[in-house]
């Protein structure tokens, strides 16, 4: 559509006024200023047309009401806007994942080269987790008010810069914890979720968020099989036996992968249906937002602290599994470095499916009981999780662990699965604020789980993991949500469910329905008079 065509619609909608007689200089300069206010106005609102635009290049359903949103999943589609973010953000996440999980498989042999105790170890993976509370915390607001899209290539630049740092500037026990407290800080979960529920409506949000989680998380386990046993041994290699300088070198790749991934998605990609935050911005179609105050809401929400606390043991135990299970195996079982990556490998692999299954169960459980159903796949889901981990943690045989290894994995990533199901529900509006609240319930968790491996013996901190595990399940009976049943408390409530509980306000409905050239750009659709731009 001619940007004259567009003109001419909104002079047939809004006729101008009159032309006044110039009666002096003083009117001239009214005039000019009216004119110049004019042709602003006209330029706004052929931006606004110009980004409306795009929904004609939609290859998925959408839900106009809800920010042009997709309302459905075509994982084989690579198209912008929707189906190009949703692989951008999993892409992003692997990658981060990957970057900070990449010390993990070769911290038996850094135990060495640095000479470290157990607590100086474990007090590498505290840091990690402590770096990520802030970062998580106050990424919520920001993202809201930023973009998903932005904030996650950043971050994950940055990190991928530290990593490959850290091979230079690590040289004892002090150097390690804050190399990896600044990685842990570069965390890139909440960007991921958050980038999600700007593309897809929260019917279908919880499936999305799933299995970009559950595929990004892939990258913890793939980090462990591809530095520990196959980069690793091969530079040590090279290096006839040099083994303090090949993790040294193996820290590279890592760092190479967060980079380019970040510029790719940086450049080919979007943040929201209509394009990236600061045009639509621009455009004046969305509602601009005060950091401040989503997380003042977000933060005075009970819910948002039960589900910190529940994703503290199911995200905390992923977490606290993902660093030390190569250890938990190499001190346990005696096992070298080139196998304990492969079995850490067992449990990380499992996030690939499982976390979607949480997320689609969550969905299902959804059509039927509302918002309890997803309630209840939650407290199953957590109960089951920790019983899994107390069973494995008394497993003598190193047979019969790695079985009951898959087992427990699998269940730790459909609790993140299904406790994600829940968070659009809690303030919708706010969305970005809670899902960065319960996030960082995950370093918080895996701090706490990281002390009890540092004090105890591992089977001993195993054990205990689990059952606090089970303990937090029971949290679920206390979620209550204006408008929806409980599994206890609260009444379903068909107008409170549909209106209070909205999508955050990503485009401003008032000036997206009534723009002049909207109007005439649908009038001409019906009209199939419109072709697309070659």
């Amino acid at each position: 559509m001619s940007s004259s065509s567009l003109r001419d619609a909104k002079y047939l909608l809004h006729p101008p006024r009159r032309q006044q007689p110039d009666y002096g200089s003083h009117n001239n300069n009214d005039d000019s200023e009216e004119s110049s206010s004019s042709m602003d106005d006209d330029d706004d609102e052929e931006a606004k047309a110009t980004l409306l635009r795009r929904q004609d290049n939609f290859t998925i359903g959408y839900d106009v009401q809800k920010g042009y949103r997709g309302t459905e999943l075509k994982l084989s589609s690579f198209r912008r806007p929707h189906m190009r973010a949703f692989h951008g953000s999993w892409c992003c996440f692997f990658a981060s994942f990957f970057t900070q999980f990449a010390m993990a498989p070769l911290l038996p042999v850094m135990e060495q080269s640095l000479q470290l105790t157990k607590s100086q170890v474990w007090q590498g993976n505290l840091a990690m987790m402590i770096g990520g509370i802030p970062m998580r915390l106050l990424i919520g607001p920001m993202v809201e008010k930023h973009g998903g899209k932005g904030a996650m290539t950043t971050i994950l630049a940055l990190s991928g810069i530290v990593c490959g740092l850290s091979g230079v500037v690590v040289t004892n026990a002090t150097s390690l914890s804050i190399t990896r407290f600044l990685i842990g800080a570069m965390d890139t979960f909440v960007p991921c979720q958050f980038w999600i529920t700007c593309l897809f409506v929260r019917e279908v949000a919880a499936t999305a968020m799933a299995i970009a989680g559950g595929l990004g998380s892939v990258g913890s386990a793939c980090t462990q099989i591809v530095l520990g046993t196959a980069i690793f041994p091969l530079i040590a290699y090279a290096l006839n036996g040099d083994e303090d300088l090949a993790w040294r070198l193996t820290l590279i790749f890592p760092a190479l992968l967060s980079i380019s991934t970040a510029w790719v998605f940086a450049k080919f990609s979007d943040d929201c249906p209509l394009g990236n935050f600061q045009e639509v911005k621009k455009a004046g179609l969305m509602v601009e937002r005060s950091a401040m105050d989503s997380f003042r809401s977000g933060a005075l929400n009970i819910n948002s602290w039960l589900l910190f606390l529940q994703f503290a043991f199911s995200c905390g135990v992923d977490f606290t599994m993902s660093n030390g299970a190569a250890m938990y195996y190499h001190k346990r079982f005696n096992q070298p470095v080139s196998i304990v990556g492969a079995l850490a490998f067992l449990y990380g692999i499992s996030a690939l499916y499982a976390r979607a299954v949480g997320g689609y169960l969550s969905d299902v459980m959804s059509e039927s009981l509302s918002l309890r159903g997803r309630l209840l796949a939650q407290f199953l889901s957590m109960a089951l999780q920790g019983l899994l981990n107390v069973w494995f943690a008394r497993m003598d045989e190193l047979g019969h662990s790695v079985t009951m290894l898959v087992f427990f994995s699998i269940m730790v990533q459909i609790s993140m699965g299904t406790c994600f199901g829940i968070v659009p529900y809690i303030d919708g509006p706010n969305i970005g604020s809670v899902a960065g609240i319960v996030a960082a319930g995950g370093n918080v968790g895996g701090a706490m789980c990281s002390l009890l491996f540092m004090y105890y013996d591992y089977d001993w901190a195993m054990e205990l993991m689990g059952w606090l595990t089970v303990a937090s399940s029971f949290l679920t009976f206390f979620i209550v949500v204006k408008g929806f049943r409980g599994l206890v408390f609260g009444t379903e409530d068909e107008e409170g469910s549909s209106t209070k509980q909205q999508h955050s306000p990503l485009v401003v409905p008032g000036k997206m329905q009534h723009s002049p050239h909207l109007v005439a750009y649908r009038r001409r659709q019906r009209k199939n008079a419109w072709r697309p731009r070659s």
